[in-house]
């Protein structure tokens, strides 16, 4: 958020854009930057702001890397004990219920499902993810027992590519019930599209571009509290008193995900296999169209080609700004009233020794030194050197005489290089 605010005091044009992953997403963008003008034009006076462009284009997927076979699936759930009569769903993420979903939705929810099953019917939840530490994997295990008692819980390690392979190709249904800020997009409700899925997903940041209600899955209702009632947490964060992951985690506590819808969504996929064929079908028929590679990367050259034609059209009417970037200064301006002289055109210069052979010798030699030798990057050529040595050598003269020879797109790099020959004692200021 703070590098998304300077960008109104950043010299930002109408052919800059940041890349808003979601609606959702760029709404909140949106705030802070209105936010910051708001500021700006309280504070200092701020007349004329310029916003960067917000195009909103999705992240992809490759949604060939989640066709599997009848014999993959059914040796997925083997592995796993599910028989006929299991229904698998699937969480897949980082299991963080501070900084992703925290399940007791999730947990709730299927219980209430599960009570409702033809007898001989089970559910088993697949959770394929990692957890940061065992603090938050006791959470996890704490959790479940106490919220849904009737479910068998598999955990998966999502690290693995094969452990992914098994959760994506085993499951009947894809569950995320995200509530949680730092989520933008969420790619892994697309991935349960592509992998041919019904998903059932917190209507929630991104998912409400990507799953439409009733078609590819269900989107169950979210709440949180008004505006104005959160500032203690961003207090609290921005005094540092909260780190990052609990601030986002305070702010989830405080956000419900409908427990009662999300359980009839579920209810109404086990009862009915032609339902999840359905919307499994939509599901993988609309990542194919909106969020594979193929689709976005179209949209990003779009965009590029849209945004070149801007600045070639308007760049070369823009008056340079003498301190574009206020906050990292060129170092010979910003410190200028350290030194007794400043090089100029007309600082006057003199050969220190005999002849410019030997000027060049001692250059040389310097630059051999470890404390010289780290300043490489900033050295003229040693051709270089040597015209300007050589200028030097019949009497003193003002610098900008010493660069005659020095072609003229190198004539500013040489110049500034003459107080580093100074510097190792080869020229000398005439006093």
């Amino acid at each position: 958020m703070d590098a998304i605010a300077d960008l109104l005091i950043a010299p930002v044009h109408a052919w800059d854009a940041v890349v808003c992953t979601s609606t959702a997403v760029r709404e909140n963008v949106l705030r802070v930057l209105q936010a910051q003008a708001d500021y700006l034009t309280t504070r200092v006076g701020a007349r004329r702001i310029t916003l960067p462009q917000l195009p909103v284009i999705p992240l992809g997927i490759h949604t060939r890397d989640f066709a599997f076979t009848a014999e993959q699936r059914s040796a997925a759930r083997a592995s796993i004990g599910a028989t006929d009569h299991t229904h698998v769903v699937l969480f897949a993420g980082r299991l963080s219920f501070h900084a992703k979903a925290h399940p007791l939705a999730m947990y709730q929810a299927l219980e209430k499902s599960v009570r409702a099953l033809p007898a001989g019917h089970t559910v088993v939840l697949v959770e394929c993810g990692w957890h940061a530490n065992s603090f938050i994997a006791d959470a996890y295990a704490e959790a479940a027992k106490f919220a849904c008692p009737s479910l068998r819980v598999v955990t998966l390690d999502g690290r693995k590519p094969e452990a992914r392979q098994t959760a994506w190709a085993c499951a009947d249904v894809f569950c995320s019930l995200s509530d949680n800020i730092q989520e933008t997009f969420g790619l892994t409700p697309v991935e349960a599209m592509a992998t041919g899925l019904p998903v059932v997903v917190a209507d929630w940041d991104g998912y409400k571009d990507s799953i439409r209600d009733g078609v590819e899955g269900f989107r169950i209702p979210t709440l949180m509290p008004s505006a104005g009632l959160g500032r203690d947490l961003a207090l609290r964060h921005a005094l540092e008193i909260d780190t990052y992951d609990m601030y986002c985690g305070y702010t989830s506590s405080l956000v419900a995900v409908d427990i009662e819808a999300a359980s009839q969504a579920f209810a109404r996929l086990f009862a009915s296999s032609d339902l999840r064929h359905k919307m499994g079908t939509a599901g993988r028929q609309r990542a194919r169209k909106i969020y594979d590679w193929a689709v976005i990367i179209p949209r990003y050259e779009a965009l590029w080609a849209q945004i070149t034609d801007l600045r070639r059209t308007h760049a070369p009417r823009l008056a340079p700004h003498r301190h574009s970037w206020p906050a990292r200064p060129d170092p010979f301006d910003a410190f200028a009233c350290y030194p007794t002289t400043i090089l100029t055109p007309n600082t006057m210069l003199r050969l220190v020794g005999d002849t410019a052979d030997s000027a060049v010798a001692r250059v040389a030699a310097c630059q051999k030194l470890a404390m010289v030798r780290f300043a490489a990057p900033l050295f003229p050529s040693e051709r270089e050197v040597r015209l300007v040595l050589e200028a030097a050598t019949s009497a003193p003269r003002a610098a900008i005489d010493l660069l005659r020879e020095i072609v003229p797109e190198r004539r500013a790099f040489v110049f500034r290089s003459l107080a580093w020959l100074t510097k190792l004692g080869v020229l000398a200021v005439c006093s």
